[in-house]
Order: C-alpha cells, then sequence, then structure tokens
C-alpha cells in the first residue's frame, strides 16, 4: 500500500527494445515477388493497351461497313423512287421482293459469324 506523499516520486524508467531479425531467404522472397508483380502488371498494362487499339481498329472497321450500308441502301430507295417514276407500280413490287430478300441475306451472314 502506498502511503499518501505531497511529493512526487520519480517512477522507474522503461526500457523498450525492439529487435531485428534478418531473415536474407524471406527478403529474397520479397524481392522476387514483389519483381514478378511489376513484370505481370507491365504485361498487363501493354496487353491493356493493345486490346483497345484492337477495339479503335474494329470500331473503324465496323463504322466504314455501317456507311456503306447506308449509302446502299439510300441508293435502293432513290431507285425505288426513280423505278416507280418510269416503271409505276411494278417498282414498288420488285422494291418489297428485293429489300426483305436483303435483310435476309444480311442477318443470317450476321448470326452466322
Amino acid at each position: 500500500m502506498k502511503i499518501p506523499s505531497l511529493f512526487r516520486t520519480p517512477q522507474p524508467r522503461k526500457f523498450h527494445f525492439t529487435p531485428r531479425y534478418y531473415d536474407p531467404i524471406k527478403e529474397d522472397i520479397q524481392n522476387r515477388t514483389a519483381r514478378i508483380k511489376s513484370e505481370l502488371s507491365e504485361k498487363r498494362l501493354k496487353s491493356h493497351r493493345q486490346s483497345i487499339r484492337e477495339g479503335f481498329m474494329r470500331r473503324e472497321r465496323e463504322e466504314r461497313r455501317v456507311g456503306m450500308m447506308q449509302w446502299i441502301l439510300i441508293i435502293i430507295m432513290l431507285g425505288t423512287i426513280v423505278g416507280w417514276v418510269y416503271f409505276g407500280n411494278v417498282a414498288f413490287y420488285v422494291f418489297l421482293v428485293i429489300f426483305p430478300l436483303y435483310v435476309w441475306l444480311r442477318t443470317r451472314k450476321h448470326f452466322q459469324s
């Protein structure tokens, strides 16, 4: 039991020592894993860049194909109107036969690939 006092008594000093251990095997493993992770991240970055480039190229080809399809449809529509002026309703009947056949062939090719 402590006796009450008016003066503060000094506390004993504590010595804290955290030991350090050197493990060369563990350090080697950490260095190797860090090197392998950095190599893998570089490969992923390169493959990611390549996939982005391929995506843009594919998009460009599809846009070119869509642009060509629009021109073909415009030509078919104008041809139908001009045919109606010169030949009458027969041009519409031909359009009603050819256009669904064309759409069916395009969708069939699209679903096969």
